[in-house]
């Protein structure tokens, strides 16, 4: 009897630990996004929703955004260890660190995800026009690169000062692109670019706030994000910059009426937003403790990205 509650409590242990490492709360924005991409391409002439295409297309890049965890948590075990101010948002699952998932574990999790990625490339392939196959194995691979390469070697865009920007672009351009391109086939119409730029500085806030917390252990990894080059006050400071940015491109929508009616109005909740987020981020600048937790600036920075997601995507429905 004590043997088999035993194993019930480790089974029960060992599935918190892979619900815990899969960190289920980052993927809503890229769905957002590929559908935000998905539904701009229904305002194209004889623009129609393919459902199946829709489907493998979201499927497929959830495989590569949880192969991407996997294997950030694989290489970063060494800043994750050394890591005080881990959290929610930053600092890794810690599910390698204390020991409840194993390495072995995430390299054969990483090869089962590899293989539906590609079981979900060939069966996103037979669910669009022949016409469109470059255009979509130029997205995969575009998503695949830009995800593996995050953190995994030889690339390590985290550990050349590139992490903040390929974060920025697969969560903007790349995730609109994937759902207009599986839908459409085409990459040269300005609406899913002209889209991704607000949802881009957002992001890029949002990613360089993130790596304030983490600056003490990145700096002795010799992982180069923007608060290690710059310093955290300056990444705080540049923080402020992007979210501004990010609302100022939301306005030059709104004025050349990419974006019309109640959802353009609704610039105005993302300008209050902004207003908070940035009163926040100030705050930290002047207090100058950043070698802490800053998880309250943290879901003020990710909710503003929200807006540029969802309002469009709301009126592109609507």
């Amino acid at each position: 009897m004590a043997l088999r509650l035993k194993n019930k409590s480790f089974i029960r242990d060992k599935l918190i630990s892979w619900i815990k490492i899969i960190r289920i709360q980052f993927y809503p924005m890229t769905f957002i996004a590929y559908s935000l991409g998905s539904a701009a391409a229904l305002f194209l002439p004889g623009g129609a929703f393919n459902p199946v295409a829709y489907f493998w297309g979201y499927t497929l890049l959830f495989f590569i955004e949880l192969l991407t965890i996997l294997l950030n948590e694989y290489f970063d075990f060494a800043t994750d260890k050394l890591n005080k101010n881990f959290s929610l948002f930053t600092g890794g699952t810690r599910m390698l660190v204390e020991g409840k998932i194993t390495k072995g574990e995430i390299q054969a999790a990483s090869g089962i995800v590899s293989l539906l990625v590609l079981i979900n490339s060939y069966l996103l392939l037979k669910s669009t026009p022949a016409f469109s196959h470059w255009l979509v194995l130029t997205m995969i691979s575009v998503s695949l690169v830009l995800g593996v390469g995050y953190t995994a070697p030889p690339l390590k865009f985290c550990y050349r000062g590139l992490g903040e920007l390929t974060v920025s672009a697969t969560h903007s351009p790349v995730v609109i692109m994937c759902g207009f391109i599986f839908q459409e086939g085409r990459w040269n119409y300005p609406l899913p670019w002209l889209l991704s730029i607000p949802l881009f500085f957002a992001v890029m806030g949002a990613i360089t706030l993130a790596g304030i917390p983490d600056y003490s252990a990145d700096v002795r990894v010799a992982k180069r994000t923007i608060p290690v080059l710059l310093g955290p006050r300056k990444a705080a400071m540049l923080s402020i910059v992007f979210t501004a940015m990010a609302a100022a491109a939301y306005l030059v929508l709104w004025q050349y009426e990419v974006i019309r009616g109640l959802a353009g109005t609704a610039v105005l909740l993302v300008l209050f937003h902004a207003l908070i987020l940035w009163l926040n981020v100030y705050r930290l600048i002047k207090s100058n403790d950043f070698d802490r937790r800053i998880n309250s600036i943290m879901q003020i920075a990710l909710s503003y990205i929200i807006w540029f997601g969802i309002i469009p995507l709301a009126y592109y429905l609507l």
